[in-house]
Parts: structure tokens; C-alpha cells; sequence
């Protein structure tokens, strides 16, 4: 390659010129200048002559040497054998490289195998067989004998051609078997992807770090790895401690581990939902932010927030998980979510959390079915954190003491400002909450008793917070939130008295005939 150079230059006028030229155009210009002089007209004038006609011939040349060799165009015969999705021949081109090749090969023959399948399961389990296509140690042999080993996994990792050659008339590709399971290596601690690739002889342990996407750069100081290699019977183990630098010679099966110094600079973060000044994520600290840290960070609670019914939510088992990603899922979806969504749980899941709950019970029948039951299902529906919210702010209280964990979900409720009355009320439904008002305006708002209703004595109040039953005559102050029940008097027919009768009747006749038989056997 010829090396450009400056030349710096006067001209008649006195203008200095300061230019990047290839030699050939820098002699021109100089003999250009000299052009003025009359004496050397005939000699720049033959110079610029010989000058142009070698330009015209290096054209020529070029143009000539672009011209397509016919011979190029015509397909060429490319063998495929071993372990492949087909084998055969199969007509190529002279410009082909040979992954383009057996890819454009894999994607007809796939399409023909899952052309008259319409079931997704199906289709899945067929593409991730025959997907198992050997990438390594594929054997690629030239009519003349030479023989290559080509690495298709490195060409797709580095873009190195010398991994993915052009093929040659009557070329024959042979793919290797081998054992998914135990012609392998694995790799993973600080590197980019834990992944496990086809062994070939020679690989070394920068091959096995190259595959899995070069050691993570959020990890420092990275200089060792661990080998683990297990005898042929697979009972023992031997460890191989080296150095990254020593770059040694892998074994079949070897288990790499390259090893970390815990780097905790993860994402951790917490959802807020509901009633503070700045709901969504927030980013904590690994277990070390408080609750009251949060609350500060999201700008606090809003005036409208009810600190009676805010929760914690962890993922505490596999249901709670759950039913947090699907609220997790609708927020991503449409920010403005800020309310608990109901997740449906499988009759399943119900039945297997009772049979290991209930499987060594000592509890009576009716301690079990009257109270157990219920008590239960709420536990596996509705798990929290019992924290009292309205204290969290406070210096003095341990509620502010609270440390959130990466995935915690705050929910904030908003004040409802309504009381729920249902049960024999003429018009059930929300009434609007006045703290001033007893329960019984509650009931007047909504109609009054119907005719069925029972009397006032029966009256219940379910807490809004924890839902507890109590008589509302116990109550001194009705809450926001809360629910009464007014519940209904059940009619009693003359086959309901005539049935308690018989009862009765039942438990005289047995007592009398008890006594009889005690009088009889003292005489």
C-alpha cells in the first residue's frame, strides 16, 4: 500500500499549499508548476501523456479482473452426513459459506416436519429435538483429501471465518454424535451466562469461559476457578483449584466453577402501591432499609391513605409468590393499579394445603369443621406482615424498625369513607361514614328493618381491619370500613316443633327407662 504524505508548495503568486497526495498525483502537481516555464512544455506535456495512458491500463485491468469467472455461477454438490436433520447431497453455490448452508438446510427440513402438526406442544417438543444438531467438531473434507475440523459455536460467538470456510465442489460435512449428557462441559459462577456446551479434545478453559460470554464485569478481582471432576462411577469427586491465566486443558465432564467474591450491586427494589405521593418501584438497600426509610422515600402517605388496612406482602411460599407477580404484571401494565387484586386459587391447591395442615390433628369434629376450615383457607388466601402502619413514622416505635427485602410489595388502601350495611336493611348497600353517627344511624340510612330481620340484640359489626364479629351493641364507635350485619329470624314450621318434640320425647322415654332399670336393681 503506498503512503500518503504532505507536500507543501509556492506557487507564482506566492500561495503556499499544504495537501495529502498519493505519489503519482504530488509529481503532477510539482510538474504542473513547472509547466509555466516554456522550455518544459513538450516534456510535461509528453510526462501528463504517459501519466494517463498507465492510469487508462491499471482501469482496464481492474475492470477486467471484476468480470465474473462463468465457471462461478454454476452450483456445486455439498455432502452432508452423521448427525444432522438430513443427509445427502444437496446442490450449493461457490459463494456459500458452510453455516448458511446447513442453516437454510435445517430451516426447509424443519418446515417439512412440522408442516402438517397444528398443535403447539407437539410442534415444541419436535423443534427442541431436532434442534440438538451437533455445532462442534464437525469434520469438513475437500475433494482433495484435506481434511477440517470446523468449530460453528466459535464462528457464531467471535465472527471468526476461519471457523466458517467456503465450500468446494464435493465437499462432505459429517456431523458427530455425541452424549448430551456426558460429552459435555459446564461452566458457571462470575461469568456472563451460566451454560453447558459440547465438549471437544482440546478445549481449554478460555474456550469454556469464551462460550459462556467471558467472566461478569460487575465481579472484581476474578483470578481462579475451581474444576470439579467426578470418577467413572460418578461417587467421587476431585477439585481442581487454578488459575484463570494457566488456561489448562479441560477434561470430558469437567464442571467449571469460576469463582466470585459475592458482589451484592444487585437491583433491589420494593413495589409501593396505593396512597403515597409517589407509588411504583422504589430501590432499596440489600435487608438493610427500614419501612419508615420507604415511606421517606416515596414522599410519604397521602391524606387519604387508611393505615388500618395497609400490609406488607413477601413472598413467603409459591401461592404468595404468585399472586404478587400478577399484581406486579397489571401495575407494569397500567401504573394507574393501586388496589389488591384478587387472585384465584386452584380447588388443588386449597386441598393440599388442608390435607398437610389437618393430616395429625387433635382437634374435635366440631372444632374442626365449625372454625378450623375457615381459619385456615384464609391463611393460605390472605398471609401479611402484621404491622401496624400508623406507627411506622414514629421514632419511639419498632414499626420503623421494619427491614424490607428485595420483592416486598407495599399496599396502601385508600380511605373508603363508607360503611357497608347488609342482611334484612330495606336498601343494603355503602353508606356514606359520618364518626360522629352510631350504628344504628347507619341502619336508618339504609331503610330500616325489613319484616324478617331479627332483633337489635342480634345486630353484628364486622371490623373492616381484621373482619372480626362483634355485637354491635359492644361497639362504642363505628370505623370507616366497617361492615353491618343484620342477620335474618328463621321461621320455624310445625314439622320443626313436631321434630324437637320427638327429640325430646326420645330423651325423656330414656331417662325414665334408665331409672327404671337403676330402682329395679337396687331391690
Amino acid at each position: 500500500m503506498k503512503i500518503v504524505k504532505f507536500v507543501v508548495f509556492k506557487n507564482q503568486d506566492g500561495v503556499i499549499y499544504n495537501c495529502l497526495f498519493l505519489p503519482f498525483l504530488r509529481s503532477f502537481l510539482i510538474l504542473q508548476l513547472l509547466y509555466n516555464q516554456t522550455y518544459m512544455k513538450k516534456i510535461i506535456i509528453f510526462l501528463m501523456t504517459v501519466i494517463s495512458i498507465n492510469i487508462y491500463a491499471q482501469e482496464n485491468d481492474q475492470q477486467n479482473n471484476k468480470q465474473v469467472n462463468p465457471l462461478s455461477l454454476q452450483p456445486i454438490t455439498v455432502t452432508i452426513g452423521g448427525n444432522f436433520i438430513v443427509t445427502g447431497s444437496f446442490a450449493s453455490s461457490r459463494f456459500q459459506r458452510l453455516d448458511h448452508f446447513i442453516t437454510t438446510l435445517f430451516i426447509q427440513a424443519e418446515q417439512k416436519a412440522l408442516g402438517t402438526i397444528n398443535k403447539p406442544e407437539i410442534i415444541k417438543q419436535i423443534k427442541k429435538e431436532i434442534e440438538k444438531y451437533p455445532l462442534r467438531d464437525i469434520t469438513l473434507r475437500h475433494s482433495d483429501g484435506e481434511i477440517k475440523k470446523i468449530d460453528l459455536l466459535k464462528f457464531r460467538l467471535t465472527g471468526d471465518f476461519k471457523h466458517n470456510p467456503y465450500l468446494k465442489q464435493d465437499d462432505v460435512i459429517i456431523f458427530p454424535s455425541y452424549d448430551l449428557e456426558r460429552d459435555i462441559i459446564d461452566i458457571s459462577g462470575a461469568v456472563n451466562k451460566s451454560t453447558q456446551i459440547q465438549f471437544v479434545d482440546g478445549d481449554k478453559l478460555s474456550d469454556a469461559i469464551m462460550f459462556a460470554g467471558g467472566i461478569n464485569r460487575a465481579y472484581e478481582n476474578i483470578t481462579e476457578a475451581d474444576i470439579s471432576r467426578l470418577s467413572s462411577n460418578g461417587k467421587l469427586e476431585k477439585i481442581v483449584t487454578v488459575k484463570l491465566n494457566s488456561d489448562i486443558q479441560l477434561e470430558r465432564g469437567d464442571r467449571i466453577m469460576v469463582i466470585d467474591n459475592e458482589n451484592n450491586k444487585k437491583a433491589y427494589k420494593c413495589l409501593v402501591l396505593g396512597e403515597v405521593n409517589r407509588p411504583g418501584y422504589v430501590y432499596i438497600s440489600k435487608d438493610n432499609t427500614t419501612l419508615k426509610e420507604l415511606i421517606k422515600k416515596v414522599g410519604g402517605f397521602t391524606s387519604n391513605a387508611d393505615l388500618n388496612r395497609a400490609e406488607i406482602m413477601r413472598g413467603t411460599d409459591e401461592v404468595q409468590l404468585q399472586k404478587m407477580k400478577s399484581m406486579r404484571d397489571q401495575y407494569e401494565k397500567d401504573s394507574t393499579f393501586t388496589t389488591l387484586q384478587v387472585f384465584a386459587k386452584t380447588i388443588e391447591e386449597l386441598l393440599t394445603e388442608e390435607l398437610k395442615m389437618t393430616r395429625s390433628h387433635n382437634l374435635t369434629k366440631e372444632e374442626y369443621e365449625g372454625s378450623f376450615v375457615f381459619d385456615n383457607y384464609l391463611r393460605f388466601i390472605e398471609k401479611k406482615n402484621v404491622i401496624d402502619f400508623t406507627k411506622v413514622l414514629s421514632d419511639s416505635s419498632e414499626e420503623n424498625k421494619t427491614y424490607i427485602h428485595d420483592g416486598d410489595m407495599i399496599i396502601i388502601p385508600a380511605i373508603q369513607n363508607l360503611v357497608y350495611v347488609f342482611g334484612q336493611v330495606i336498601n343494603p348497600g355503602f353508606v356514606s361514614y359520618d364518626f360522629t353517627k352510631e350504628w344504628t344511624y347507619y341502619i336508618q340510612k339504609a331503610g330500616g328493618y325489613t319484616q324478617e330481620a331479627k332483633g337489635e340484640d342480634d345486630v353484628q359489626i364486622i371490623k373492616g381491619k381484621n373482619r372480626a364479629w362483634v355485637n354491635a351493641k359492644e361497639v362504642k364507635t363505628i370505623e370507616s370500613g366497617d361492615l353491618l350485619y343484620i342477620p335474618k329470624s328463621i321461621k320455624k314450621d310445625f314439622s320443626y316443633y313436631l321434630q324437637q318434640i320427638g327429640s325430646m320425647t326420645s330423651i325423656v322415654s330414656t331417662a325414665i327407662s334408665i331409672i327404671i332399670i337403676i330402682i329395679l336393681a337396687t331391690k
